[in-house]
């Protein structure tokens, strides 16, 4: 295993009772030793599917995604998670919790040595919105600047399968918080550290 870990990262907005919460997820692996896990992460495609996408899958199929990503953290891969779980949200303001939940997971990834993040790209306004963000925290401190910001697609020819861990760890999380029920975050363990920013 190298020195060199990378970290992807999705988003989910779960909403319950008592409100809203984001939940942003950044999965960490060594940059070298992703192969296997994307092989068996695409072994789970169904047929004529583009990718994983957890709130599209059954219930079964969450089964499947989650003992795969255990087992990557038990062969060697170096995979583990960072979750930043945000609230309350003011659903006419998810950009603004997105951004206070992207600082934090960016100051941590930087004491962690990451070097390298890719975030699931989205409209070109919003990619440029996150890499302003990068470069004030840059000038802040908040964040070194040897870490990269750069983005990458989960479906397509350039798909990146690496982006449907932190799509299902966020899933995982959200349906915990929201429902009580640990069944799948249990399997997870503690490979995956939560972080709790109140949003303010």
């Amino acid at each position: 295993m190298s020195d060199a870990r990378d970290g992807w990262v999705d988003e989910s907005v779960q909403q319950t009772h008592g409100g809203h919460f984001y939940v942003l997820a950044a999965a960490l692996a060594d940059s070298e030793g992703c192969e296997p896990v994307r092989d068996a992460l695409r072994a789970l495609l169904p047929a004529k599917a583009r990718r994983l996408h957890w709130r599209a899958e059954t219930e079964r199929q969450h089964i499947k995604i989650v003992e795969t990503i255990a087992a990557a953290t038990a062969a060697g891969s170096g995979l583990s998670g960072l979750v930043i779980v945000g609230a309350p949200v003011n659903p006419r303001r998810q950009e603004r919790a997105r951004r206070l939940c992207l600082e934090r997971l960016l100051f941590e990834l930087g004491l962690l040595g990451i070097k390298q993040v890719w975030a699931e790209a989205r409209a070109p306004t919003l990619n440029r919105r996150d890499l302003s963000l990068v470069a004030a925290l840059r000038k802040t401190g908040t964040v070194p600047h040897s870490l990269s910001y750069d983005f990458a697609k989960p479906a397509g020819a350039e798909a990146e399968p690496m982006l449907w861990i932190p799509d299902a760890v966020a899933g995982v999380v959200g349906t915990a918080r929201k429902t009580g029920d640990r069944t799948l975050r249990d399997i997870l363990g503690n490979t995956i550290t939560e972080i709790n920013l109140t949003l303010t």
